[in-house]
């Protein structure tokens, strides 16, 4: 199992609520989206899409500056000396307020699907180490990912999700690991 990034749906009530118990955050979700080993082939074929000013708002679809709690600062841990019980789930949760999700939804919606899929190069995507590296690849088997068909349908969920969150003035929480 690899790395995944979910995007949470949550309207403005239930923020309040996630603010005062963080542990609510998957039960009062609207919906959600689990992006598998994509998300970072994702953001690089995304930022190639859009003009480089853009970057900084594409980066904060899957790693959000806002945030409810206290993040850890893993560059100051010392892991060596860490107690028994030291909890590394308890950390911030990071999020896109309504203002910033339709800022992104509206990149997102710029970006048509042939041009995003011509953005997209498995040896540009190995080569530079965009994770999972190695496993970007040309098959065209509906079985088989980290091709140009998932990371269409892929992109196309990211967007359907930035949309509906618009339209309702909603969050998106971002949960990457």
């Amino acid at each position: 199992m690899g790395q995944s990034a979910t995007l949470y749906r949550l309207n403005k009530s239930d923020f309040q609520k996630v603010e005062k118990n963080a542990n609510a955050l998957q039960n009062l979700a609207k919906s959600y989206q689990i992006f598998d080993q994509s998300f970072e082939g994702l953001s690089f074929v995304i930022t190639k899409a859009v003009q480089e000013v853009n970057a900084p708002l594409v980066q904060q679809i899957f790693y959000p500056t806002n945030h409810i709690g206290t993040p850890i600062d893993f560059s100051i841990l010392d892991f060596e000396n860490l107690p028994n019980d030291f909890n590394f789930e308890e950390t911030a949760l990071y999020f896109n307020p309504p203002n910033l999700v339709s800022q992104i939804s509206a990149l997102l919606e710029s970006i048509s699907v042939s041009k995003f899929q011509a953005q997209f190069d498995v040896n540009e995507l190995n080569t530079q180490e965009i994770y999972p590296n190695g496993l970007w690849n040309t098959q065209t088997d509906v079985h088989t990912a980290f091709n140009l068909r998932h990371l269409t349908e892929e992109f196309i969920s990211l967007e359907t999700i930035f949309k509906t969150a618009k339209e309702n003035g909603d969050y998106i929480f971002s949960s990457v690991g």
